[in-house]
């Protein structure tokens, strides 16, 4: 009965449209649908064929006990044999005893963007590798080697030893707009140069909180595990972004995938290459959203901008005459759309660069000129920190004890911790504030990482923890 609903319905459609002048498709002869359905396809084919040669399957191997500092949704590890038997037979593997540990290794993609081997990807596929594989769609296996990563933007340059590869071409990533087909290429789930369709489903996505430059396209094209590093690319088989992350409650494709815009490849890539590092810019401030009691409150119409709810001691902020309270509403003229926008800017500033701020202060809008300095802490005040314990950690600002509702005003935040870690058994957790280790007060990752050095110089670690309202003590095994 429901099919028979549907056939009717169907049907109906059809007469309407004929009644209404249009000749629909079932009318048309059999020998002009295919051509119909191969115009519209031709671009799709001829863009494939073009982006395929030069996508590439990485495989990073690392040793045991060493893992990535964070992972992605479109990360894919190889099944182990104690997950086989459990999954397969319901029962652990007969050897586990045996067999001795094995490295971790993890997929993702590339691709080629010049003819003598340089290989792009994503940061987090090859973040802790010890050893890289890249192999072509022709079979051929590289061992690579790492020019340089920048964790800020979740990219990395690779090197194989190869000639008269063929490249992919980075196109003009501004001129992408909304609503344009684009494909995504990759080896999901190990399947090599797999290619899907979808459109650009919006721009300048920021404050996702997935690396602290954000300026993704948002698509939805299908992005999947082993997809992360591979080439988003236009109907002319150019790269308008690199495929990084997926928004998922399940780790599969669920119609919101991000990448990289390829404007922003260009740059990190070319001083990768040149430097092997980069230099990130530096204002001083700690910022908060706007909201619509603040925009009231400073005579905003609506909320935009940024507010500065702390001006940092000896940073560019204070030189440059910024106070607490103040609202930044454009950086050299371009209203400030977020948080995450005006933090990108500020950090892919060139140090020695002078910005020019409209301020609203005290419901006036002023000019201010800074003169942006080289960050000082790597990665924007946070990182990894001893790999051994499996922790990533921010200092506690104004705008993360409002953002997570912290109690502590000082300390770091523990923002990620490896499940496999020391730290983890121990009973830490992300979420839980550090307020110092052996007694030491820690309000930084080079506090923390000296005070951490002294004490696995005197074989012990005791790490003073506040959750909540409460504070308590955790020791830690030095290994």
């Amino acid at each position: 009965m429901m099919h028979r609903c549907r056939m009717l319905s169907f049907l109906r459609c059809m007469t309407c449209l004929s009644i209404c002048g249009v000749v629909p498709l079932m009318a048309q002869s059999s020998d002009s649908m295919p051509k119909v359905t191969h115009s519209f396809s031709q671009p799709f084919i001829d863009a494939a064929k073009k982006a395929q040669p030069s996508v590439v399957s990485i495989k990073s191997r690392m040793k045991k006990g060493s893992s990535q500092s964070w992972q992605r949704d479109d990360d894919q590890d190889e099944i182990s044999p104690d997950e086989f038997w459990e999954r397969f037979f319901g029962m652990p593997s007969p050897d586990r005893h045996s067999r001795q540990p094995k490295s971790h290794i993890a997929y993702g993609s590339g691709f080629i963007v010049s003819p003598d081997g340089y290989v792009l990807t994503n940061n987090h596929v090859v973040e802790k590798a010890d050893d890289i594989t890249v192999t072509t769609t022709e079979g051929k296996e590289y061992r690579a080697k790492k020019i340089g990563t920048d964790p800020s933007t979740d990219i990395a340059i690779l090197k194989i030893d190869a000639q008269n590869l063929l490249p992919l071409c980075l196109a003009d990533s501004s001129l992408v707009e909304v609503g344009e087909w684009v494909l995504a290429v990759g080896n999901p789930f190990g399947l090599q140069a797999s290619v899907t369709s979808g459109i650009i489903s919006a721009k300048g996505r920021s404050d996702l909180d997935i690396v602290r430059v954000e300026q993704f396209f948002q698509t939805d094209a299908a992005i999947n595990m082993g997809n992360s590093g591979g080439p988003l690319v236009n109907l002319h088989g150019d790269v308008i972004g690199m495929n990084t992350a997926i928004a998922s409650n399940t780790g599969g494709h669920m119609g919101i995938g991000f990448a990289i815009p390829s404007n922003l490849l260009k740059d990190v890539m070319k001083e990768l290459i040149e430097h092997g590092h980069l230099s990130r810019g530096y204002l001083g401030v700690a910022l908060q959203r706007v909201d619509a009691d603040i925009a009231a409150a400073v005579g905003l119409c609506k909320p935009q901008g940024a507010l500065v709810s702390e001006v940092l001691p000896g940073g560019a902020a204070e030189s440059a005459g910024l106070q607490s309270g103040d609202v930044i509403l454009e950086l050299n003229g371009i209203p400030i759309e977020s948080l995450g926008s005006f933090r990108g800017d500020i950090t892919l500033s060139k140090p020695g660069q002078k910005v020019t701020m409209k301020v609203r202060r005290n419901t006036q809008d002023i000019m201010i000129t800074a003169t942006i300095s080289e960050n000082r802490e790597a990665e924007g005040q946070g990182g990894v920190i001893a790999d051994t314990y499996g922790l990533m950690l921010e200092p506690i600002t104004a705008e993360l004890a409002k953002k997570y509702n912290l109690e502590a005003k000082t300390g770091l935040l523990i923002v990620q911790i490896d499940p496999e870690s020391s730290s983890y058994q121990a009973g830490l957790r992300a979420g839980y504030v550090v307020l110092a280790v052996n007694g030491t007060a820690v309000a930084s990752v080079d506090e923390f990482a000296q005070a951490v050095q002294k004490s696995e110089a005197g074989g012990r670690l005791l790490l003073q923890i506040k959750v909540g309202q409460s504070i308590r003590f955790v020791p830690l095994t030095v290994e």
